[in-house]
């Protein structure tokens, strides 16, 4: 398992990602915006939210940051200084949900952990000390 930092953006993600980039030096970030999702026949993003970033990646010094926008009515609100999680990536799915299990006891889950059209395992919660939790499966 690998333990990323995943930071959230209130519509200034594609922003960020070029100021990153710029600061850092990095080769072009990985970008999948709302409107550019395919992969669920079932979604169809709202007009209003196709232009922001559902996910992008920068590597900054040798470590991969991911990078979101926060459309409203996702679950929580987007507060700036308490706007990042960690992502915890593997694909080993019954050592996630151990650690899912006990993650969550005192929390508020977002997304709960299953399978999902973007990857095969994912959940989403902020633990009972206000820190946010990606799990996310890889094949």
């Amino acid at each position: 398992m690998s333990v990323l930092c995943y930071l959230n953006f209130d519509e200034k993600a594609g922003e960020a990602l070029k100021f990153y980039q710029k600061v850092f030096q990095t080769k072009d970030p990985y970008i999948l915006t709302y409107g550019n999702y395919k992969e669920d026949p079932n979604y169809k993003a709202p007009e209003q939210i196709k232009h922001l970033i559902m996910h992008a990646e920068i590597v900054i010094f040798g470590s991969t940051v991911m990078v979101s926008d926060t459309p409203k009515g996702f679950g929580f609100d987007f507060v700036e200084g308490n706007n990042f999680s960690l992502a915890v990536t593997s694909k080993d799915k019954e050592e996630m949900k151990k650690a899912w299990d006990l993650l969550k006891e005192g929390g508020k889950i977002i997304t709960d952990i299953g399978a999902q059209p973007f990857v095969p395992y994912y959940g989403y919660l902020f633990d009972k000390f206000g820190v946010g939790w990606q799990f996310i499966g890889e094949e």
